[in-house]
């Protein structure tokens, strides 16, 4: 795993007592774009589920829910939520998942940690069905939404809709 890989998730290791105290609102909102966008579908991969915040809304869309993080003490606190999703410790750029597995994937405040979102993204097209949808965040001081949305356009998205989110934010969500 790369050194800023390695960094970010010690970080995160550091930070998950403290996290939701510190983010839990500012999250909520970005949550509520994916509540108000996600149709019912069969199987949804939450990308950087962090404590396992949105899983449980997931779930209740979805037949089956796959929550990723990097940081084990992230999903240690993701399990004690006692949600239904399937929990697993892996890098965002290299899902352990065959091709087309996921009817949706959302990703909230993911990419401005991966060295190469591109590529992220194009990881994202890897797993999802044809027809699938995504959505994504990413903090907008990092990258503009113009980025976003070129991200997800050249890994074989349309997008249907974007924009800002809170005041820190911008969202794509797209089809497959």
């Amino acid at each position: 795993m790369a050194a800023r890989k390695l960094e970010l998730r010690r970080r995160y290791g550091e930070t998950a007592p403290v996290y939701e105290r510190r983010y839990e609102q500012i999250q909520r909102e970005k949550y509520e774009i994916v509540t108000e966008n996600l149709p019912r579908v069969g199987k949804v991969l939450d990308l950087g589920c962090g404590t396992g915040m949105l899983l449980n809304e997931l779930a209740r869309r979805s037949g089956f829910v796959v929550g990723i993080d990097s940081s084990p003490e992230m999903l240690e606190l993701a399990r004690k939520r006692r949600s239904s999703a399937a929990l697993v410790l892996a890098d965002a750029d290299h899902l352990p998942f065959a091709d087309r597995s996921f009817d949706a994937v959302v990703s909230v405040t993911l990419l401005q940690n991966m060295p190469n979102p591109a590529a992220t993204v194009r990881e994202v097209a890897r797993v999802i069905k044809p027809e699938g949808i995504v959505i994504m965040t990413t903090l907008k001081h990092k990258h503009s939404l113009g980025e976003l949305e070129r991200w997800i356009r050249t890994a074989g998205f349309k997008p249907l809709s974007s924009g800002g989110v809170g005041r820190e934010d911008v969202f794509c969500i797209a089809r497959r």
